[in-house]
């Protein structure tokens, strides 16, 4: 008969002598009826061994872990791994579109699409049309036996993609009952709070066993003026105190109150001379009554102190002088603090799961697994703004701006406006089915050998919704109605601006002072787009492993591995959108695919056995050849050794080389619209004449070369067109990139201390030709380089007569390289304690180096160590406490005191520093029946708000904005 694994025990085992463990419960109980198993396989390797001893490593998180948490995703524990941080989550994507309440994982930080999640060892659909990083919100907690994340060497034993390493999520194979559970989470601030339900089961029969669940889960989102933290701000604003730049006065200081933008209004704004000075928000600036006449525009609480004139002069050479002024409360301008701002994105997901197996004979076992999930959320914006151009001759303009535009001499004014009762407030709603199946075989070839082999099928398709929204050049024409032949139309003009008819089917609009419009009026302007998007996965895959020959230490263990997997995405977004007719959005279709064929080799050879100072020595290679479609021919190779010094001491040595594949998106992405703000350009003369970059030279001989003449500036309508607009786009012509990845470790359980078990790893990764995307930098990037034959210029688009910019391309390049390097450091103690089991774990990360190149330039390496995203010290310590049917779990989170910016001067502000940040958790559960487990936990017990620093005060991603919360949960078995 084909001997069953027994997880639980292989799961003990690997914690045991790796020295990294997931605490529960329940180890103590495991470890002490410890059974033999037959050949285990372990993440970072597809060899089965009689041992599991690992030359890379490998942390074990149990799934009871998770419920200690109170967790019902996976990502809300990753993120809070020191070897880990958030990809992207709820949190972080509130402002996104197609992300829009993703959960992705970053081993490293160096990116989730540098980390490649398996389930059960195998790939797992993405979650975003074009990429490659895993949604955490299509793996239900209940169906998890454990997690291992195992770092270095791991592309070359699973693919492209894993250069920062794999999380592995191991689901259960088997249960023999049902189970209910059901739990809440309530923050003591309003909103946020979650719900779940799940039911699972299975059984366990000769032949067949198979386990199933649906789980449910309710997010709900919560604005940001719901906690009290951010309703008491830490904005800033420019020093009016500051005189230049070596004075030793910082230019930006805390004001410490809600502030707003002073213009754009529901009613619509305009200056009548003066823009954005103290005397037009003074004296020339006005907006509407209740009754369509001009009044002069309210500032609320008043405006923040002006800076010197020296650095008003600076912020107009930025063409952003908008920064110096705001308001410090409410008034006519409607982007307030904290309007339509929101800590989390809501997010309702439905997933049902089965995995089984069937015994085909005493040697071969039929596998099967499905997934379907459906995840819905919204994202809320701000209604649509607009810069309107109000004519003379528009035949809504009253007698009272008729006389301020014709004592100003004005042929014409630039209304902002943005007005939620006029179409509403935008909003996304993304709503995602992931269905994924796959059916294998796994048995035994022979005594010494075996096989697997499946075929895997996933799709995820991506409803995108847009509300809200404004068809762009109707508006246009709708504002502009002038009187013609005794009507009001909307006026056709000429080349010289006159009026010669009405367009037809154009229904006129009055913008100015409005607060409603006519059906007729929405049904011409308003409108909703729509994006559909489909992305497939399918894997055929087969390995082979076993022993080739015994050698005097041991049996040369090897794996052999064929695979080939295709990649397909589809987007297909609505008319409106193809032609860029709506407000800030347009998009073409995409059509991308990538093939790839791979087949990859693993030998592990016992070198020594029970001799001087080696229990035991192996070296384990391994090597993967890759043919991809777009990207052409790869390898990935790995050389280890696994080194048993003493029964006490172990040292582990890898030396890998990973590569990462450009995604789908990176390489066929469409034209989609993107803006950046403000009309910097750095051909400007009065910019050339202000730099003090080493690149000046550069910038005016390659200014020149493209064919503008010295002393060039652009015109005042350019300056004066708003944000400037550009595209993001994929690039065909990208390569691999490629990872030299290093770790040595040190594994040391000590035998004077039982039940101690101490782990310390030194890793080292360095990316080149990483892949970047350059939006607005291409600019500055092209005329710096040596000559205008460079990576950067080809994503800078400047008019032919002109010479101003008319768009910039957001392309991803091969361009960048990353290095990073640090100390893990995992402790797990386990004794017991009166009359109950204490288990304790600590896992630590010191962060040694953290380097990044954008543009392999030498002035460009930048260390990051020590700011926000890269502290030096993340620590994670957890303290479980057994007794009886009950259990106590104490959970202490720790992030190291930052700076924001290693390159920090006196000069650019006087609030760099950020302090450390603690949490603490606390769970308690019990078994009040056999049958019945209730748990009661309160996360965030001391109520730790995110550090009171204009950089982090408000910050979702690295620090709790939730606040104290209770969760309750229950869970019955039968």
């Amino acid at each position: 008969m084909l001997k069953k694994l027994n997880l639980i025990t292989a799961a003990v085992n690997a914690v045991l002598i790796t020295g990294t463990i997931g605490v529960s419960s329940a180890f103590a109980q495991e470890t002490t009826d410890v059974k033999p198993v037959e050949r285990i396989q372990v993440t970072g390797s597809k060899i089965k061994r009689f041992n599991l001893t690992s030359p890379t490593p490998v942390t074990v998180i149990s799934g009871v872990e998770l419920e200690n948490q109170g967790i019902t995703n996976v990502n809300d524990l990753l993120a809070d791994m020191p070897q880990a941080t958030v990809g992207l989550s709820p949190e972080t994507t509130t402002n996104s579109i197609y992300a829009s309440g993703l959960n992705t994982t970053d081993l490293r930080g160096l990116g989730s699409e540098r980390t490649l999640v398996l389930v059960n060892g195998r790939r797992f659909v993405p979650g975003s049309i074009g990429d490659t990083a895993v949604d955490l919100n299509n793996i239900p907690t209940t169906m998890i036996e454990r997690i291992e994340i195992a770092t270095g060497g791991a592309a070359a034993v699973y693919g492209a993609d894993a250069v920062a390493g794999v999380v592995n999520i191991i689901t259960k194979k088997s249960m023999d009952g049902i189970e209910f559970d059901v739990s809440t989470v309530r923050p003591e601030q309003s909103g946020g709070e979650q719900n779940n339900f799940s039911i699972t089961g299975g059984m366990e029969g000769d032949k067949l066993s198979f386990i199933a669940s649906v789980n449910y889960t309710e997010n709900k989102s919560y604005g940001k003026l719901s906690r009290d933290f951010y309703r008491n701000p830490v904005n800033t604003y420019i020093n009016p105190a500051n005189l230049n730049g070596t004075d030793g006065i910082p230019e930006r200081i805390i004001l410490g109150k809600p502030t707003g933008l002073a213009y754009y209004s529901e009613g619509g704004d305009f200056f009548s001379k003066g823009a954005f000075t103290d005397d037009g928000y003074n004296n020339h600036h006005y907006t509407f009554d209740e009754n369509g006449n001009i009044r002069p525009f309210q500032m609320g609480s008043g405006r923040i102190p002006n800076p010197n004139q020296a650095l008003i002069e600076h912020e107009k050479k930025l063409a952003n002088p908008s920064n110096s002024y705001f308001e410090g409360g409410s008034g006519d301008g409607v982007f307030g603090h904290g309007y339509k701002s929101y800590f989390q994105t809501p997010l309702e997901r439905l997933i049902a799961s089965a995995y089984g197996t069937y015994q085909l004979n005493d040697d071969h076992t039929l596998t099967f697994d499905f997934t379907y999930s459906n995840t819905e959320s919204t994202t809320e914006s701000s209604p649509a703004f607009f810069r309107h151009t109000i004519r003379r001759d528009n035949a809504f303009v009253k007698n009272d701006m008729a006389k301020l535009m014709d004592d100003n001499k004005l042929e014409s004014i630039t209304l902002r406006q943005a007005n939620e009762n006029l179409w509403g407030d935008r909003a996304y709603n993304q709503e995602r089915e992931v269905f994924r199946t796959s059916i294998g075989v796994e048995g035994i070839i022979s005594d010494d050998w075996g096989y697997s082999t499946y075929a895997q099928f996933g799709r995820i398709e991506q409803d995108t919704l847009w509300t809200g929204e404004v068809l762009t050049q109707n508006l246009a024409n709708s504002i502009d109605a002038v009187e013609y032949q005794g009507n009001v139309v909307c006026a056709k003009r000429n080349e010289k601006e006159e009026v010669i008819g009405a367009i037809e089917g154009c229904t006129p609009f009055n913008t100015m002072g409005a607060t409603s419009a006519t059906q007729a009026q929405v049904d011409y302007i308003g409108t909703t787009a729509t994006r559909f998007a489909q992305h497939d996965q399918v894997v055929f895959a087969l390995t082979v492993d076993g022993s080739l020959f015994e050698l005097p230490a041991g049996y040369v263990a090897a794996a052999f591995t064929a695979e080939h997997r295709r990649e397909s995405a589809t987007t297909t977004p609505s008319e409106n959108m193809q032609k860029g007719l709506i407000f800030g959005n347009s998009s073409l279709p995409m059509d991308g695919e990538i093939d790839v064929n791979e087949f990859s080799a693993e030998i592990s050879i016992p070198l020594l056995e029970d001799v001087f100072l080696a229990t035991d020595l192996t070296l384990e290679t391994a090597f993967r050849y890759m043919d991809y479609s777009v990207t052409g021919e790869d390898n990935a190779w790995k050389l280890a050794l696994n080194w048993g010094v003493t029964d006490e001491l172990r040292v582990r040595l890898n030396r890998s080389k990973s590569v990462r594949a450009p995604s789908i998106g990176d390489l066929f992405t469409p034209n989609s619209k993107t803006f950046s703000s403000g009309r910097a350009d750095v051909c400007r003369a009065d910019s050339i004449t202000a730099s003090g970059s080493k690149y000046k030279a550069n910038v005016i001989k390659n200014c020149q070369a493209a064919g503008l003449a010295e002393g060039w500036k652009p015109s005042d309508a350019w300056l004066a067109a708003g944000s400037l607009p550009g595209y993001i786009q994929g690039n065909q012509d990208l390569t691999n990139e490629t990872s030299n990845d290093y770790t040595i470790g040190v594994i040391y359980t000590p035998e004077f201390i039982e039940g101690l078990d101490l782990a310390l790893d030194y890793w080292s990764f360095e990316v080149d030709d990483a892949i970047q995307y350059y939006g607005r930098e291409n600019v500055a990037l092209c005329y710096e380089s040596s000559s205008l034959d460079n990576l950067f210029c080809g994503n800078v688009e400047r008019n032919v007569e002109t010479g101003e910019i008319e768009n910039f391309y957001d392309r991803p390049i091969n361009a960048a390289s990353i290095a990073k390097k640090g100390i893990d450091i995992e402790s797990a103690y386990r004794t017991e304690l009166f009359s109950g089991d204490l288990a304790l774990k600590l896992t630590a990360t010191y962060l040694i180096d953290d380097n990044n190149n954008s543009t392999g330039r030498a002035d460009d390496l930048r260390s990051d160590v020590g700011e926000i995203a890269s502290p030096r010290w993340k620590g994670r310590f957890n303290a479980v406490y057994s007794h009886d049917d009950s259990a106590y779990v104490l959970t202490m989170n720790y992030r190291h005191a930052t700076v924001n910016d290693n390159d920090w001067t006196i000069e650019k502000n006087n609030y760099n520093d950020i302090p450390s940040y603690t949490t603490f958790d606390f769970m308690y559960k019990t078994n009040i029946l056999d049958e019945l487990q209730l748990r009661v936990g309160v996360n965030n017990i001391l109520d730790r708000e995110p550090p009171r620093n204009p950089f982090t005060y408000d910050d979702g991603e690295f620090f709790d904005v939730k606040g104290r919360r209770i969760s309750l949960g229950a869970k019955y078995t039968f």
